[in-house]
């Protein structure tokens, strides 16, 4: 036997769970190092640690171990959505459905601004329209991250959360008709499946968020909010229910975005405390900018570097115009509609989800897709945070501590 067996081996034989505490611990110091130093939002820090972190560590992220990362990034989506739909008072679209053109028309223009410049860049039709479905929708992880640094209230971050949570509806819409034709394409003799296929996960996913939304206020309401209790439970549930969701083979984004609108509305009797999930949304954030941020690599850029900047400029002019459009009915002025428009930018981080579903129902057409897509998206989450920052600040909406 060894004289010195009790000893440890070199290399050190760290874990897998070891190495992301310490990524997590390198993001919560370059975002405050960003925050402090930058006056920048905590979340292009993460973004760029991501970015380093790919560089310096080959084959540290790609799209092929999307699968592997998947319960992850659902759980940290479906925790995010679900707050931002308990955010949302439906109430509101009645006493001004002008919000709800509003909401339309960016959307459409968004969606028909980015398929149609695709197309005319050579991009092949459905590869165009799945991409522009996922680009049109306003990321609601930059959204909510930089409001509540801010700590932003007002018009311009109320309406803001609203045209986010919609457009995810919209973008999820688009994509469904867009199975439907990938269906037909590829099977053109089996025309139930093209029809089935998308309206089982969009009514499946609202059926499942209305059952969700029925548990949550059920289950946490009849907990005490003291010490937590009813923000526990509601993370538990959130859990099973994200596992749920993937097992029906449904929208994670739906369902879980559906469930938190609902269970706001249905909650006439404001039994449940306002769901801020704190740490836990946090850490949430940091996994899917850290990810996001490790897709920007020079080769990705080199190889889509055009269709992402057009998808991205495309997306901003139909996003301004929309906003335009019924900015007076909707009771804003033009100033704050052009700064609510800018704060439209960023892509949404469920694009992760999105193109890993297309890629497994269809490998090829998720290999394009991605390659425009996860390009922009990285590109979008590096440079929207401050320009959000920078607009609800304009706007006086925030409330930062000195």
């Amino acid at each position: 036997m060894e004289p010195f067996f009790f000893l440890p081996t070199l290399p050190l034989p760290i874990s897998d769970f070891g190495w992301a505490a310490l990524v997590l611990l390198c993001a919560v110091a370059f975002g405050e190092l960003t925050m402090r130093t930058l006056r920048l939002p905590r979340i292009t820090g993460y973004v760029l640690l991501g970015t380093l972190l790919g560089q310096a560590v080959t084959q540290l992220y790609t799209p092929d171990i999307l699968p592997l990362l998947r319960p992850l990034f659902e759980f940290a989506f479906g925790l995010l959505l679900f707050e931002l739909g308990q955010r949302i008072d439906l109430g509101w679209l009645q006493r001004n459905p002008w919000l709800l053109a509003t909401s339309l028309a960016e959307s459409l223009l968004a969606f028909a601004s980015v398929g149609l410049l695709l197309f005319a860049l050579g991009v092949p039709t459905l590869v165009a329209l799945i991409s522009a479905g996922i680009g049109a929708a306003t990321g609601p992880a930059v959204v909510l991250g930089v409001c509540k640094d801010t700590h932003a209230r007002g018009p311009v971050s109320e309406r803001l959360q609203l045209l986010c949570a919609l457009g995810s509806c919209y973008a999820f819409a688009a994509l469904g008709i867009a199975y439907g034709w990938q269906h037909t394409a590829s099977r053109s003799d089996d025309l139930f499946a093209s029809l089935l296929h998308p309206a089982y996960l969009l009514v499946g996913s609202l059926l499942l968020g209305l059952i969700i939304a029925h548990v949550v206020l059920w289950v946490p309401a009849r907990l005490r909010p003291e010490h937590n209790s009813q923000t526990l439970a509601a993370i538990a549930l959130i859990i099973f229910s994200v596992a749920l969701t993937s097992a029906l083979q449904l929208s994670v984004a739906v369902s879980l975005l559906a469930a938190g609108v609902l269970s706001r509305t249905m909650d006439k009797r404001r039994r449940l405390q306002p769901m801020d999930f704190g740490l836990v949304g946090r850490l949430a954030l940091i996994v899917v900018f850290i990810s996001t941020g490790a897709l920007l690599t020079p080769a990705a850029l080199q190889a889509a570097i055009v269709p992402a900047i057009a998808l991205i400029a495309a997306r901003a002019v139909g996003k301004l115009i929309g906003i335009f459009a019924f900015a007076t009915p909707c009771g804003l002025s033009y100033r704050k509609a052009s700064l609510l428009a800018a704060c439209m930018l960023p892509m949404s981080g469920a694009a992760l989800l999105w193109v890993d579903r297309t890629s497994v129902l269809w490998p090829s057409l998720g290999a394009q897709v991605a390659a425009i897509v996860l390009t922009a998206l990285p590109l979008t989450e590096l440079l929207a945070p401050p320009l959000l920052q920078f607009a609800l600040r304009r706007a006086d909406e925030t409330r930062e501590a000195a």
